[in-house]
């Protein structure tokens, strides 16, 4: 198993807040996500969903993301904040 070095990690955790913050209002579980990377070719690395799940665990922590469990509580669904989308349109 490969691990991400920091830039990597980096892009993933931008393109992540990307999917969600272009997407406002919209909550997406990990696989979800993970799609939209792949099919928007918004990083060119291979990644695994350890790692996805980490970089959706650190923007939670900043507070860029909010977690919403599904109607069940089994499901987890992302959804940018406030915070998230401003960062994202403000590029930092």
């Amino acid at each position: 198993m490969h691990a991400l070095d920091a830039t990597l990690t980096e892009q993933l955790r931008v393109a992540a807040r990307e999917v969600l913050a272009t997407r406002p209002g919209i909550a997406l579980d990990l696989r979800g996500v993970r799609r939209r990377i792949d099919q928007d070719k918004l990083v060119e690395f291979a990644y695994t969903n350890v790692e996805l799940r980490g970089t959706m665990t650190l923007l939670l922590d900043l507070g860029q993301i909010t977690l919403i469990h599904g109607t069940l509580g089994a499901t987890e669904y992302f959804r940018a904040t406030a915070a998230g989308m401003l960062a994202f349109e403000r590029g930092q």
